[in-house]
């Protein structure tokens, strides 16, 4: 659930600000073009927790446990803060 989520919330921007979705079950990364602090800001703003895992990756290492309800609500939040970072990144 976790994968498609993501492909469909990020589709718009792959290719540009995202270069790369990758990982198996509930660990995921997500390859930015440019330096994702901002994202992993504004993701916290909003209450979703992202790790930094080296170079321009953010690791996302849900729960076990975390509801489909919940994996959609934090790919939603990532698709948010990534469409604000690229509309400001235009800017």
């Amino acid at each position: 659930v976790l994968e498609q989520e993501l492909q469909q919330a990020l589709a718009p921007f792959v290719g540009s600000t995202v270069v790369e979705l990758r990982g198996t079950g509930l660990l995921r990364g997500i390859q930015f073009a440019s330096d994702p602090t901002q994202i992993v800001d504004l993701a916290r703003d909003r209450g979703l927790m992202l790790v930094g895992a080296g170079g321009n990756t953010v690791r996302l290492v849900p729960p076990l446990n975390t509801s489909i309800a919940d994996i959609k609500r934090g790919a939603a939040i990532i698709a948010d803060c990534v469409k604000q970072f690229a509309a400001e990144r235009k800017a």
